[in-house]
């Protein structure tokens, strides 16, 4: 049976490091936790925990969805990362994301070249790539796309075999990729967003150290 490198969840991991270092800066302002881009930066570490931890005991040889479960989260990831980089950029997008949690609500019709009406993750994309020129990886919306047959409970879905390891290590290598990416950008995103750029000081002596991940 083929399990991840355990390695990937020692104690100074990168999950370790981003919750002890957004706790310091709620500890620091408390109202930080009442904003749409908290919410939108949790359902990002959330989506991240629970691949986290999903991947803890997966046994790969017997992996035949094409990790559903990271599929489903990794999307969900990348369209709340792509809220908050706009969101970031101009409050009035949040007008865009009452629409797409209801119709009846009309968006600012500064957005109107882009959506038509409608709202998607490419459309969501394009607004963070060309109204605020956000440089953003296109391989997110490439991932993005091929997840969206996960979204259902999709039985039309190809079956991997058993000793399909490239294509299971290909398709998990992306997603573990673009979880990172979200996770880190997003991170850095809110100590832009809510701490001048700065990153806090973790004081105790047990708190992780910084993950590479997240140099510039």
């Amino acid at each position: 049976m083929q399990f991840l490198n355990r390695d990937f969840y020692n104690n100074n991991n990168i999950l370790g490091y981003i919750n002890s270092s957004m706790q310091t800066l709620i500890n620091m302002n408390s109202t930080i936790l009442g904003t749409k881009e908290y919410m939108l930066f949790f359902y990002i570490k959330e989506d991240f925990s629970a691949n986290y931890f999903s991947l803890y005991n997966a046994d790969i040889d017997l992996e035949c969805l094409g990790f559903s479960v990271l599929q489903r989260n990794t999307r969900h990831s990348i369209e709340a990362f792509l809220d908050l980089v706009n969101l970031s950029n101009d409050p009035d997008y949040l007008t865009v994301m009452e629409h797409c949690n209801n119709r009846n609500n009309q968006y600012d019709p500064k957005y109107n070249s882009i959506l038509h009406g409608s709202c998607n993750i490419p459309k969501k994309y394009k607004i963070a790539t060309q109204m605020y020129n956000e440089s953003i990886p296109i391989d997110l919306l490439t991932i993005s796309s091929k997840t969206n047959k996960y979204t259902h409970p999709n039985v039309f879905i190809s079956i991997l075999n058993y000793n399909d390891y490239d294509k299971k290590l290909d398709i998990l290598r992306n997603l573990l990729n673009a979880n990172l990416y979200t996770l880190t950008a997003a991170y850095k995103l809110m100590l832009k967003i809510f701490n001048n750029n700065m990153t806090p000081v973790l004081t105790c002596p047990t708190c992780p150290f910084p993950s590479p991940y997240l140099k510039n």
